[in-house]
């Protein structure tokens, strides 16, 4: 009968190990068309390259997102858990003057900005200067070569309610 109630505790245990597994999930292949920046034991910059395009109709702005996953993934609420796996934020760099701005930041459950909105911060973008030799300078200077007949169509803003709320 111990025997019993040993497996049965045992069992039981790696049950509970496999469930926190899955809310830590795996890091999946970064998708293609994702340029890696910065990689670290806690997580990675990524430039999404698949929709570069103008911003509201300006062709001397280009617009991408930067991705960054998040290794362990965050816990925001316990009750129910919710966990926060990566983020996105919006980019728009001036082609003319080498500015930038960010705007909305939108946090998933999921690495590589996918799955559930959990939060949703929106900014309002601020220009700053960015030199040409960092890392969002090249990704600047790789965007902004891009002729402007072949930009793709600027995304719609994401509108899908986020489970935290929006904040500033």
């Amino acid at each position: 009968m111990k025997i019993l109630i040993f497996f049965t505790a045992v069992i039981l245990l790696a049950g509970c190990n496999n469930q926190s597994k899955l809310q830590g999930q795996q890091i999946e292949p970064r998708p293609t068309g994702l340029v890696k920046l910065l990689e670290d034991d806690t997580g990675g910059m990524y430039a999404d390259m698949r929709n570069i395009s103008s911003y509201q109709g300006n062709t001397h702005l280009r617009r991408f997102s930067l991705i960054n996953n998040y290794i362990d993934a965050r816990r925001v609420q316990t009750d129910p858990p919710v966990y926060i796996a990566s983020s996105t934020v919006i980019n728009v760099v001036n082609c003319d003057t080498k500015m930038r701005a960010q705007f909305e930041r939108i946090y998933f459950s999921r690495y590589w900005g996918d799955g559930d909105v959990i939060a949703k911060r929106s900014s309002v973008g601020q220009w700053e200067v960015f030199p040409a030799e960092s890392l969002i300078g090249i990704v600047a200077s790789a965007a902004c070569s891009i002729d402007a007949t072949h930009l793709k169509s600027e995304l719609p803003r994401d509108t899908r309610p986020s489970l935290l709320g929006e904040f500033n």
